[in-house]
């Protein structure tokens, strides 16, 4: 079997100006980014974002640093179809001249931004996602790609990755992209189970899984990442195992496992999940240490809370030599540089500082056309956001922490890990807590513990939208 080179696309009868909006969004990786798509209006009685003094300072200083390389994110919020577990904001089944206008603004980003830190950058990372990237057509693909590389330098060795709706790719389509560059792609698949994908609105066999990886290699793609959900309606342990050895066959590069949060008030398509089908948090825990068991018989590695990696990885590898962190981007290996994102409701990082772009769609569409930031709101690192970066990083990437890592305002976070070591989540060990096979399970509720640290300090926030 072979997939269609390039899938007929469905059309809503949707306008330019109008678009399909839904209220959330969770960001993997174990942070928490809700946001809202502002409802679609007229242009011309929307006003660009009121852009927070601190942006344009962090610019100033990174066109000073004339030659500090970056890294890139496009947030695309395109897919065929709106699955009833998703809780992103996602405009489903767009027609060409919508995504075609969207791919414009993030060109006029792209050069607005080159111009105020100068072109003579190397790029180390550049991602393509949110939704799917395969909404994108060859065409506005590569107009997007060129007006990167107008901007700014692009290595053969840069990090590009890019996510794909399996359903919706061919060989002629991944072909273009390893030609444009990319070296990753990740497939969403969520489940194979039949009686799962049924509850959650999200139907694609095994087969065609399989048929994708096999494109994406023969087409020169050197990692091909599968992405799951932990915790959707009606999965099980003999359901999950047999998902689980159904990928494993198809020998994935990578591997990573997210969790679903049922939340319907912030994303209405879960109102058509039944509740009571839903795993609880101690199955959900076993479906994890399932796959870290049949995963890791199968030659991979567990990186952090969610990552599976072969051994020849370049994760592995990072990890190894103590070069692993977890960026705004997920897990990398490639030294720390300022985030540049584009798109509506993108996150960017620079120096530290977190910046958003407005959720606005009609905002962030006036605000590029006239070459403006988007941005609608700044988040300062504070010294002690800092001090939480750096212990969740330690955790999320040796899983373990420090105790003179938490010293300046992170005690109390600290010992509150450290009494979870009667339940066996932690270890204290010369000076350091370590997390334990069974806190592995629950990683990501003890970075939360250190997220908590936020109560006890003040950090600063300017023009968040209410």
């Amino acid at each position: 079997m072979r997939l269609p080179n390039r899938p007929a696309r469905r059309h809503q009868a949707v306008a330019t100006d109008s678009y399909v909006e839904e209220p959330a969004r969770f960001a993997p990786g174990g942070d928490a980014r809700d946001w809202v798509i502002h409802p679609a209006a007229d242009d011309a009685a929307v006003q660009p974002p009121e852009v927070p003094e601190l942006y344009g300072q962090a610019l100033q200083a990174l066109a000073q640093r004339a030659e500090e390389s970056v890294s890139l994110s496009y947030d695309l919020p395109f897919c065929a179809a709106h699955c009833l577990c998703c809780d992103r904001a996602i405009l489903a089944a767009q027609p060409p001249e919508v995504i075609d206008d969207y791919v414009d603004g993030l060109i006029a980003e792209t050069q607005a931004i080159a111009a105020r830190i100068g072109r003579q950058r190397d790029v180390l990372q550049l991602h393509l996602g949110g939704g799917s990237a395969s909404e994108l057509d060859d065409a506005q693909l590569s107009r997007l790609l060129e007006s990167v590389r107008d901007a700014w330098r692009v290595p053969d060795d840069a990090e590009m990755s890019i996510d794909c709706d399996p359903r919706r790719v061919g060989w002629m389509h991944l072909q273009l992209l390893h030609s444009l560059g990319f070296s990753q792609v990740t497939f969403g698949v969520l489940d194979l189970d039949g009686h799962v994908q049924k509850a959650i609105g999200r139907r694609h066999s095994a087969e065609l899984i399989d048929d994708a990886c096999e494109v994406a290699r023969s087409c020169g793609i050197e990692c091909v990442n599968l992405s799951l959900l932990i915790g959707l309606p009606h999965q099980s342990e003999e359901s999950w195992r047999t998902t689980l050895r159904r990928l494993v066959a198809m020998a994935p590069d990578r591997l990573t496992l997210g969790r679903y949060r049922h939340r319907p008030r912030m994303a209405p398509g879960q109102y058509a999940i039944d509740p009571d089908a839903l795993p609880d948090e101690h199955e959900c825990r076993r479906l994890l240490a399932m796959a870290g068991e049949v995963l890791g018989e199968a030659g991979y590695r567990w990186i952090g809370s969610d990552h599976f990696v072969l051994e020849n990885d370049p994760l592995a590898l990072a990890q190894d030599q103590g070069r692993l962190r977890h960026g705004p981007l997920s897990y990398t290996g490639t030294p720390c540089t300022p985030l540049l994102a584009h798109g509506v409701h993108a996150l960017s990082e620079v120096d530290g500082h977190v910046f958003h772009n407005t959720p606005s769609l009609a905002a962030w569409r006036q605000a590029v056309r006239h070459g403006l930031p988007a941005v609608a709101a700044a988040q300062p690192l504070t010294p002690c956001e800092q001090l939480r970066r750096a212990a969740r990083q330690h955790l999320l990437c040796h899983l373990e922490l420090p105790e003179h890592a938490v010293r300046g305002g992170l005690e109390p976070a600290y010992e509150r890990l450290a009494a979870l070591e009667q339940d066996g989540l932690v270890q204290r060990l010369d000076g350091r807590l370590v997390v334990t096979p069974a806190g592995r399970l629950a990683l990501p509720m003890l970075c939360d513990e250190i997220d908590r640290a936020r109560v006890a300090c003040v950090d600063g926030m300017s023009g968040l939208p209410s």
